[in-house]
């Protein structure tokens, strides 16, 4: 079983990273920060597709990683990328 106390964890980072950046909505807060996890490890779980009039369309599909790793990233990014400069 995974510790629950992960949860209150996780949404404390988030919650900090949003209150330093409070003009954000929460699902463009979300596409950024999995945007930028996605970057920072190999492009993991980035998903593009053409369409037909050639509009691109980029997306992230983290189903399968694991709560440790994102918490990780979000802790490094208040303490190291500038996300944190007024929480």
């Amino acid at each position: 079983m995974r510790d629950p106390e992960r949860i209150e964890e996780i949404l404390t980072l988030i919650r900090r990273i949003w209150k330093a950046n409070p003009d954000f909505r929460f699902q463009q807060l979300m596409y950024i920060l999995q945007a930028e996890y996605s970057e920072s490890n190999n492009k993991i779980g980035k998903v593009e597709s053409v369409e037909v009039d050639g509009f691109k369309r980029v997306g992230y599909d983290l189903f399968n990683l694991e709560d440790e790793s994102f918490k990780k990233y979000l802790q490094h990014s208040l303490d190291h990328g500038g996300w944190g400069k007024n929480a």
